[in-house]
């Protein structure tokens, strides 16, 4: 008479399939968990799970950051970008864009985190003769933009107490805040208000406002639109974010339906 040995959960699935299920993981929860956590989150042989994150470290896939918590590494995110700027998704978000530029009459754009800093990824520029030009692939300063500042609002404590200890606090204009207690008072008030904003921290007479591109945990990027505060002061613009929001629903369901 045979035997079957029990199924065990930890010992299913290829290798490929322990990587995919890894690298989605990752994409959801980036930061959160060590190598140990992620093998217990996951339900994984930790050994096992400890070879193939060594494996993806050693290709640049993952990395770990200062508290040793496993997140994407530059060949991921050089992935993740590539996919985003497939010709296809692009002239779905344009013309999103495009429509959201029209109605508010200000430049409006996507942002994207990329290690310490926010990368200009996409934008449709306004025709007013009075433009603020910031180039598609420009690196954007986390703390002083309206981008920058709603994704530390979202990160975990830890994690976001060890970025601002360790990036510098650049001054860019008067308005620029490089106090932590404020700044960190000026997060607490993005987090509640659920977008992000920026009166003239970044760029001297430039306001901005932000909102996420994310869905069920699943962070896209960001949103922003940004004006001339001759034409639209911070509180004219903030009375674009459900309009904005909507817009961010809109382009996210194309990036998870591909429709």
């Amino acid at each position: 008479m045979s035997t079957t040995k029990p199924i065990n959960r930890k010992e299913k699935g290829s290798t490929i399939e322990r990587v995919l299920r890894i690298l989605s993981f990752i994409s959801e929860h980036e930061g959160q968990y060590d190598q140990n956590e992620l093998a217990e989150a996951m339900d994984l042989p930790k050994l096992a799970t400890a070879k193939l994150l060594a494996q993806l470290k050693d290709l640049g896939i993952l990395r770990e950051n200062m508290l040793r918590k496993v997140i994407a590494g530059p060949e991921f995110r050089q992935m993740a970008l590539a996919v985003l700027r497939n010709k296809v998704f692009e002239s779905q978000r344009l013309k999103v864009l495009e429509r959201l530029s029209a109605l508010i009459g200000e430049t409006c754009g996507i942002s994207v985190p990329n290690g310490i800093e926010m990368l200009y990824f996409e934008r449709v520029q306004t025709n007013w003769p009075l433009q603020i030009s910031l180039p598609v692939g420009s690196s954007v300063p986390l703390a002083a933009t309206a981008s920058g500042k709603l994704y530390l609002a979202t990160l975990p404590d830890s994690v976001r107490r060890v970025i601002l200890d360790n990036i510098a606090l650049e001054v860019f204009t008067e308005h620029t805040l490089v106090d932590k207690v404020q700044l960190e008072q000026e997060l607490a008030a993005i987090r509640e208000l659920g977008y992000g904003r920026d009166n003239g921290e970044f760029i001297d007479g430039m306001a901005a406002v932000s909102v996420p591109i994310a869905r069920d945990g699943l962070l896209l990027g960001f949103l922003f639109c940004h004006s001339p505060v001759v034409r639209h002061s911070l509180l004219d613009l903030e009375t674009f974010v459900p309009l904005m929001q909507e817009a961010a629903d809109e382009i996210m369901a194309m990036m998870l339906t591909g429709d």
